[in-house]
């Protein structure tokens, strides 16, 4: 229970919290009803954004495991008094 309670515990807790910030906004901005959009239609015509589009579907893999071992974590991590 100690281990629960550590530094390194939390300090994964917020890592996979800011990964999982960073791929939801991904996955928002690569979403297919973003070019329909006359605001980003300059946006979708850039070379990144369809290199990031092409990869939409990867960050997915990424996003749901981290969502996991950061609700699971966090869960133990309450429960064990932190």
């Amino acid at each position: 229970m100690k281990f629960l309670l550590s530094s390194i515990i939390e300090n994964v807790i917020l890592v996979t919290a800011l990964i999982n910030i960073v791929l939801i906004l991904l996955l928002f901005f690569t979403c297919r009803f973003i070019p329909r959009v006359k605001m980003t239609k300059s946006m979708v015509e850039k070379k990144w954004f369809k290199l990031l589009y092409k990869y939409h579907s990867y960050l997915w893999w990424i996003l749901v495991p981290s969502v996991l071992i950061h609700a699971v974590i966090a869960l133990l991590h309450i429960f064990a008094g932190g």
